[in-house]
């Protein structure tokens, strides 16, 4: 799998709606994701609100990915209750097809967690539709555990999460 080196996250600009519109609107992202438009001006909304942090993720220097996440403390959505103080909510995809499948999904996300991590987080949590192996073949690769079925607000959902471990020097 590939080192995290390689990988960087930058916030999501309004110039970049664009490359995520052709990126929503392909086969492979639009499969698992809701609405393009919707998805879309919910990512512009982001840009300049502090309730979902959204990046452009590189690979040496280009742009090949989407990751966003938010703090779940405060969240309305039933099927997250009882999760620890300090629970962040990723979503993620690769928008250039020709890297899906070639590790990097799992090797982003781990920088993308570290980062989370180091800034405080306790747990990460992820929900994947509980149909879409091959994000949960990549969510497991990354150190995710399951924590079983359920349904979120987006519909049906494979809970899982990364916890902070407790010898963390971060």
């Amino acid at each position: 799998m590939p080192k995290a080196e390689p990988y960087a996250f930058r916030p999501l600009a309004v110039a970049d709606l664009p490359l995520l519109a052709k990126w929503l609107e392909s086969q492979h992202v639009r499969r698992w994701w809701r609405d393009p438009a919707e998805a879309l001006a919910s990512m512009e909304e982001h840009i300049d609100t502090a309730s979902v942090s959204c990046f452009m993720v590189t690979l040496n220097g280009k742009e090949f990915a989407f990751i966003q996440a938010a703090n779940l403390d405060d969240e309305d959505d039933e099927a997250l209750a009882g999760q620890p103080k300090g629970t962040y909510g990723i979503d993620q995809f690769i928008g250039t097809e020709e890297l899906v499948g070639k590790g990097h999904g799992p090797a982003f996300m781990i920088g993308f967690c570290d980062m989370l991590f180091a800034k405080g987080a306790q747990r990460i949590l992820v929900d994947p539709h509980p149909d879409n192996v091959f994000a949960i073949r990549a969510y497991t690769k990354a150190g995710f555990q399951g924590l079983g079925e359920t349904t979120t607000n987006y519909g049906r959902a494979l809970l899982m999460a990364l916890d902070r471990q407790e010898n963390d020097t971060q």
